[in-house]
């Protein structure tokens, strides 16, 4: 009888809820999301509930990897002056680290390596067959990657064996089983041989497993963690489906699917282990279960909230800077009120339209303007979510023509061309693809192929919701029964309050969406609106608009105490951020009455983007050039399919502030802070603020992370080089080069230019216009918030009268702004 079978018939280890322990570790695992939906994410959102130190710590022992940068980037920037006497004291002051400015600077200059490669486990020590090309937990890692691949890929698996709609841990299995290369390709003599003995059944399988490693809760933790993380890619798509289908209320557990299998990986090592790799195994996991050290935290990150600091010193003193004249404002002046979207890039052209149009005055809000739906075009294709990835969809607008007989007509038309589509698309995927679709279908490629590189083409994602020229109909998503007008208004509502708007309403209102055109480009969602799911804000603020204008929400409005006068109108817009034009909505709906201050609001846009172009053709390195070249330069760049970097997205976003625009109008933030509107006034209670760090804070710490951890740890939470990706599964995500594992995060090239970074890896400042004791009862009342502010993973001030305040361990302290 084989070793791998004694071990599986051997007594079950009694261990308590070890099925808790590796859901754990599932649980310290981020989702991701597909690419047609692809948002940012905190790569460290299962670790939340951990001080950002010791989490760090963590991931060494269990990873082999600091969430910082190497020493080097910190010794530069010190050099360079980016970090000065003022900040490093500041840092050693808050951390309470101890010694003094010299011995930092000693130790920095002393510091050569970072982390460690953890040897958690038990691959890693054995000594792979010689016919072997690489060592046994790559060639593992491989392997599990590949079925992965096979068994999410739905595209792939139309000639590939398919997964069959059963759990990832069987179709693994049998899998191997079958593979008679199996040995040879992971370098373990008689692994194919050994899974034979394992139960098909998960149930049965993974009790039998566990007790078999004969681990401890917290080295099973340990190594379960460490297993994930060695195959990060796959494990956070797992866990995204899992996120997704719990938002919907049904169960999945693809990642402690993904984990069996490994698993028992670890089971078959360990049966073909000799006794002294059996011995390295042991120390390796005895030196990843020793007591962190919570009292202070490393050297390093003394240097790195150093660095944060110098950023905040700059920020401290732009804000509390003499008010800017006629930043104010009064209401009785305003024109138009437009409301953007809180992301980063919004900054600069608000600021820039507040100078060219004085009687305009700009808020920030979610850019889904706080309406949690699908929308369902016409035709074939899947309701598409537009809304943050953290909520579920509560409703759903259903396109429309207007009448039954032209949707179905339209509907019919759209069947066809996906029908086309589908047929190219089946070969283009099938296993001849190679020698029949080029073959057959040469000259239109060739064709599409001149016409793009000739930068004539059109934009796969230049067809924004405009394409909307009808009002759908709202309905329940899981019922389909129309919404009222009541339930509508309490939406509106809910909109207005949540961005301080409601009351002195301007003549015109704007909703301005935004989104990303670009060509050929795998991650071009991540260039649109997170807000809105990875899509264009098109849909939700042209729905926004339409409630606004609804003469039955308005009377119901009137019962939420919100009375919108007669004379209010509402459009929508979209801003592209690649060329910064902003284009008006259903213009041709605006009555008479308002068309003149339409056409200034335009003319207005039209002068704000030409400033919001000059300023970043900089980093664009464009500079230099004409208002209209560069206009055409940034066109070209959304249909150019060669371009790696048509803008820069959120790169370099660093702040989030909570406060009236008037403490910011005028003041030049460099398009690096997230701006949301709140009026301390109008939110006695906290309600409104409670929403705020529940939801705006954390999505914006969710994209801070994203863009940190893809700066310093891109080997992990990057997506590596554009130039080699290649896609999976159509839009399921890219896997880079010959790699097997997917790549999530961001490219290189969304957060380097080829000579230096793009984006300054700092954590979140969340700054609030509030009371004390109104901030910290919303953190008590919100533990998500609550655990990324206390443990470190954001940090959070308040604005007072000619200052700022630091918050720590329900402390106030004012900073100083030297």
């Amino acid at each position: 009888m084989s070793n791998m079978n004694a071990m599986l018939k051997s007594p079950l280890v009694q261990q308590d809820n070890w099925q808790g322990v590796l859901q754990k570790a599932c649980e310290l695992v981020a989702p991701v999301w597909p690419l047609d939906e692809w948002i940012a994410v905190n790569p460290f959102w299962g670790m939340r509930h951990t001080p950002i130190h010791r989490a760090d710590e963590l991931l060494a022992a269990r990873g082999g990897f600091s969430m910082l940068m190497p020493a080097e980037f910190y010794r530069e920037a010190r050099a360079g002056g980016r970090i000065g006497d003022a900040d490093l004291q500041a840092s050693i002051d808050e951390l309470d680290a101890g010694g003094d400015i010299g011995f930092y600077e000693q130790w920095l200059s002393r510091r050569t390596t970072g982390a460690d490669n953890a040897r958690v486990s038990i691959l890693d020590v054995l000594e792979p067959e010689r016919s072997a090309v690489i060592p046994v937990a790559d060639a593992v890692r491989d392997q599990v990657a590949a079925v992965c691949a096979r068994f999410f890929d739905a595209r792939q698996s139309q000639w590939m064996t398919s997964a069959d709609g059963g759990d990832l841990f069987s179709y693994w299995l049998r899998s191997s089983r079958e593979d008679r290369a199996l040995d040879g390709r992971t370098g373990i003599r008689g692994a194919r041989k050994r899974l034979l003995d394992v139960p098909q059944n998960l149930s049965e399988a993974l009790p039998i497993v566990v007790s078999a490693l004969g681990l401890t809760e917290r080295e099973l933790e340990s190594v379960a963690h460490s297993l994930l993380l060695r195959i990060n890619g796959w494990a956070s798509w797992c866990r995204g489906v899992d996120w997704r289908e719990g938002l919907e209320n049904r169960a999945s557990d693809r990642c402690g699917e993904l984990l069996a299998v490994l698993l028992v990986w670890e089971l078959v090592g360990l049966g073909c282990s000799t006794p002294e790799q059996r011995a390295l195994w042991h120390k390796a996991r005895s030196r990843a279960r020793q007591p962190l050290d919570d009292s202070h935290p490393d050297g390093l990150w003394v240097w790195h909230r150093a660095y944060e600091a110098g950023y905040q010193r700059r920020l401290w003193r732009v804000l509390t800077a003499s008010p800017v004249p006629g930043s104010e404002g009064a209401a009785s002046e305003t024109d138009v009120q437009a409301v953007f979207c809180i992301d980063v890039r919004s900054e600069v052209l608000r600021r820039h339209l507040e100078e060219v149009y004085p009687s305009v005055r700009t808020l920030g809000f979610a850019g889904f303007f706080g309406l949690p739906l699908t929308y369902r075009a016409l035709g074939p294709l899947q309701p598409s979510r537009h809304l943050p990835g953290l909520l579920p969809a509560s409703m759903e607008l259903v396109d429309t023509l207007g009448s039954l007989g032209d949707d179905a007509a339209e509907s019919r038309r759209l069947d066809q061309r996906e029908v086309t589509r589908s047929s190219v698309r089946k070969a283009k995927y099938g296993s001849l693809s190679t020698f029949t679709l080029v073959e057959t279908t040469g000259l239109a490629w060739a064709w599409k192929l001149v016409r793009d590189s000739l930068k004539q083409g059109h934009s796969t994602t230049d067809e924004p919701a405009t394409v909307r020229m009808t009002a759908g109909q709202l309905v329940h998503r899981h019922n389909g029964k129309a919404l009222s007008d009541q339930e509508k208004a309490a939406l509106v509502a809910g909109m207005l309050r949540g961005m301080s708007l409601t009351r002195d309403f301007a003549p015109l209102v704007a909703f301005v969406g935004h989104g990303s055109h670009t060509d050929n480009n795998p991650n071009a969602a991540g260039l649109n609106c997170g807000a809105c799911g990875g899509r264009s804000g098109a849909v939700s603020a042209r729905l926004a608009a339409e409630l606004f204008n609804d003469p039955g929400v308005r009377r119901a409005l009137e019962e939420e105490q919100i009375v919108i006068p007669e004379q209010t109108w509402a459009v929508a817009a979209e801003h592209c951020t690649v060329t910064d034009e902003v284009t008006v909505l259903d213009a041709h709906h605006v009555p008479d009455t308002h068309a003149d201050r339409l056409r200034q609001l335009q003319a207005g846009f039209e002068r704000a983007a030409c400033g919001a172009r000059a300023e970043r053709a900089t980093v664009l390195k464009l500079n230099g050039m004409a208002d209209q070249p560069l206009k055409e330069a940034l066109k070209t760049r959304t249909r150019d399919w060669s371009e790696v970097r048509p803008e820069w997205g959120l790169a370099n976003n660093a702040a989030i502030l909570f406060a009236p625009r008037a403490r910011t109008r005028g003041r030049d933030l460099g398009g690096r802070v997230f701006l949301h509107d709140y009026d301390p006034e109008q939110d006695e209670d906290g309600v409104i603020l409670e929403a705020l760090l529940a939801a705006p804070m954390v999505v914006a710490n969710w994209i801070n992370l994203q863009y940190m951890a893809s700066v310093t740890v891109p080997e992990v939470y990057g997506s590596g080089n554009k130039l080699l990706h290649s896609v999976v599964g159509g839009n399921l995500g890219v896997v880079e080069g010959t790699g097997a594992d997917l790549r999530i995060g961001l490219p290189l090239q969304s957060v380097h230019d080829g000579t230096c970074w793009r984006h300054e890896p700092l954590r979140l400042t969340v700054l609030v216009d509030a009371p004390r004791a109104r901030i910290t009862t919303a953190l008590q009342r919100q533990s998500d918030a609550a655990a990324l502010v206390n443990n470190h993973w954001v940090l959070l001030y308040r604005l007072c009268d000619g200052g700022v305040e630091r918050y720590e361990s329900g402390q106030w302290n004012v900073v100083e702004s030297t």
